[in-house]
């Protein structure tokens, strides 16, 4: 029975070596397996959506520039319906001149040519052909203060005033949203 044990005994030292190296082999294999995993998180970290992802520079300046077209159109159709026509029939004070009634008419036209030529410089800008966020900065700024004051002014009844305040606002958004990494 010595015989056994001394056998057993000698196969267990022998065998020992070989299983602390087993051992230290599956700690490695598992440490390797930990620090993968956590590449792969800290990649899928970096690679998650930001808080404003759903939200597109270009979707916003088109928005913008579709605005300005229906900004544009109103304003003369119903400008022409509601307030010049009117003011020009009456005919007193200033607009008794043939040359008062047309310059009224043609600046308060002019004014949506403008609108038109604004919004074709958003849709440019959306597509790229327009490379000057200062530019696209001042008619964001320009339409957010100018809604505003519209919608104090009046006291909210002019109907433009939440048009044009949505142009500047989706204007400077999108400027916003180009130059961080808020949507990336």
């Amino acid at each position: 029975m010595s015989d056994v044990v001394m056998m057993l005994a000698a196969a267990a030292a022998e065998a020992a070596p070989q299983a602390a190296d087993a051992a230290a082999q599956a700690a490695a294999a598992q440490a390797a397996a930990a620090q993968a995993s956590a590449q792969v998180a800290d990649a899928a970290a970096e690679a998650a959506p930001g808080p404003l992802a759903f939200i597109s520079p270009v979707f916003l300046l088109l928005w913008a520039a579709a605005l300005c077209a229906v900004t544009a159109v109103l304003h003369s159709v119903l400008g022409e319906q509601r307030l010049l026509r009117p003011q020009l029939a009456a005919a007193t004070g200033v607009m008794e001149s043939t040359l008062a009634r047309q310059v009224t008419r043609v600046a308060w036209h002019w004014t949506s040519v403008l609108w038109l030529l604004v919004g074709a410089l958003l849709l440019a800008a959306a597509y790229g052909d327009v490379a000057a966020p200062w530019l696209l900065i001042a008619v964001g700024a320009a339409h957010v203060m100018a809604g505003l004051a519209d919608a104090i002014y009046t006291r909210g009844q002019h109907i433009g005033w939440p048009l044009i305040t949505l142009i500047g606002v989706f204007t400077l958004l999108s400027v916003y949203l180009a130059q961080s990494n808020l949507t990336q």
